[in-house]
C-alpha cells in the first residue's frame, strides 16, 4: 500500500479545503476552480520540500520552503511586484483588481503548510498501534 507522509496529506488537504472554502463565497465553480488550483501548487510544493529540506526537517525549515516553493504564490508575487503602486495604497480603482486578487491568493497560500505541520503534529504524537 502507499504510504504518504503525513505533512504531504495535511498540505494537500489543507489546500483544497481552503481553496474550496474561499471560493465558496463566490460559486461552486469558483470553489471547485480555486481548490484545484491551491491543490496543483500544493503538490509541487510538496515535491520541492520531499528534495529539500525534506519532510522531516524542522518546521521552521519546512514551512518556508512549503510556502515559496507554490508556484501560485510566485505567481501572486509578481502580480503584486508588477503592481506595485496597488500594494501600497498609491494606486486605486478598478486597475488594483488583479493586486487584490494577487493579495488574496498569496495569504491563502499561507495557510496550506500550516495545515502539514499541524496533521504531522498530530500522528507524531498519537503512541503507535500494537
Amino acid at each position: 500500500m502507499l504510504r504518504i507522509h503525513p505533512f504531504v496529506m495535511g498540505h494537500l488537504i489543507g489546500a483544497v479545503m481552503v481553496g474550496s472554502m474561499a471560493g465558496a463565497f463566490v460559486s461552486p465553480q469558483v470553489s471547485l476552480i480555486a481548490g484545484l488550483a491551491l491543490f496543483a501548487g500544493a503538490l509541487v510544493s510538496c515535491f520541492v520540500c520531499q528534495w529539500r529540506p525534506g519532510v522531516e526537517a524542522p518546521a521552521w525549515q519546512l514551512w518556508p520552503v512549503a510556502v515559496f516553493a507554490n508556484p501560485l504564490m510566485i505567481a501572486a508575487l509578481a502580480f503584486m511586484a508588477a503592481d506595485w503602486q496597488c500594494v501600497i495604497g498609491a494606486r486605486r480603482g478598478w486597475g488594483c483588481l488583479e493586486a487584490a486578487l494577487a493579495m488574496l491568493a498569496a495569504g491563502l497560500c499561507l495557510l496550506p503548510p500550516f495545515g502539514g505541520l499541524l496533521w504531522r503534529w498530530w500522528k507524531r504524537r498519537r503512541p503507535p498501534a500494537t
